[in-house]
This record gives structure tokens, C-alpha cells and sequence, in this order.
């Protein structure tokens, strides 16, 4: 047995345990999210899979409840198979996520080391937990973050472009 006393020590909290309350979850919606982690991971029925740590900062946080996220909200995106040989179901969505991370998908070789700090819009959606019942914030789809606004857009609506011109169309005569 390995003696390892660092995981046990004493803490001491500022508050009584039983007063914490469950804090907020951040908003359903779409966030840019930096890769923070990745690690390889085994699911219950044993598929290899990635798991990867996003980290979206306070400035991305609706302002109504920043202040509960003050170092930002991490969430996971766990849905990564690690494709192996043949898999093209695997290597499609792979291509999909490096893609959406901003890197060439034009490659033969993958390194997870190369995602971290990439980033990507996250979209954020709420389901319900099945052994509490409690509704937790997850990540639904992984995108590129090119195809958001740009930051000093968020929150206003763009220009609208002017309509172009409705292509002239000249009738047809009927073939008999």
C-alpha cells in the first residue's frame, strides 16, 4: 500500500457544512470555452474516450450571475470516443472537434496536447440528473468559435445587410 497522507489531511471550513447551498449552474446557451485538460478516460462500458476540461471566463458569464463564477465555469465535454482502427464514425466526429478547435484536420497523426488552450463556442444546455433529480449545466455540442460574433457584438444585435436587389425574371413561354 502506497502511503500517500497528503489526501487525508484535516480541513478546516469557514462554515458550518449542513449551511452550504448548492450554488447556480451557468445559463443555458453559447459560450467560448478554452481547453484547460484532456485526459483519456474509460466509459461503464468500456470505450476509450477523451475527456475534455473547458473553461469559459467570467467575461463570457451573463452579468446577472457573474458574481457566482468569479473564476469562471468549467464543464466537460466527455463525449470524445477515442476512435480506434476502422472506427469512422469515431474519426468523423474527431475530425468534426478538431475542426471546431481551430487546428487542420489535414492530418494523419492526433496529439490532445495540441488542444490545450484552444478555443471553441460550447453550447451549454440544462438536463436533469437521474439520481437527484437536480437540472445540471452540460455541454451539448462543441462548434468553432469563428462562427460567434465578434465580442463587441455579444448582446446587441448586428446590422442588418441591405437586401440585394431581387433578381429580375422574365416569363416563359409554355412548350406545347
Amino acid at each position: 500500500m502506497v502511503d500517500n497522507n497528503d489526501d487525508l489531511d484535516v480541513i478546516e471550513l469557514e462554515e458550518t457544512l449542513s449551511d452550504v447551498e448548492r450554488p447556480p449552474e451557468l445559463p443555458a446557451g453559447n459560450y467560448i470555452g478554452e481547453v484547460t485538460d484532456v485526459q483519456v478516460q474509460d466509459s461503464q462500458k468500456g470505450n476509450r474516450y477523451y475527456a475534455v476540461k473547458f473553461l469559459i471566463p467570467p467575461d463570457e458569464i451573463p452579468a446577472d450571475v457573474r458574481d457566482d463564477f468569479e473564476e469562471g465555469c468549467t464543464l466537460y465535454w466527455n463525449r470524445q470516443i477515442k476512435p480506434s482502427k476502422g472506427d469512422r464514425r469515431a474519426l468523423y466526429n474527431l475530425r468534426r472537434f478538431v475542426e471546431a478547435l481551430g487546428l487542420d484536420a489535414n492530418t494523419t497523426t492526433i496529439d490532445p496536447n495540441d488542444w490545450m488552450g484552444c478555443t471553441a463556442r460550447v453550447k451549454v444546455k440544462h438536463s436533469k440528473n437521474p439520481n437527484t433529480g437536480e437540472m445540471n449545466a452540460g455541454i451539448q455540442s462543441v462548434d468553432s468559435a469563428e462562427e460567434v460574433a465578434a465580442p463587441a457584438l455579444r448582446g446587441r444585435k448586428p446590422e442588418p445587410e441591405p437586401e440585394a436587389e431581387a433578381p429580375v425574371r422574365t416569363a416563359r413561354r409554355a412548350r406545347r
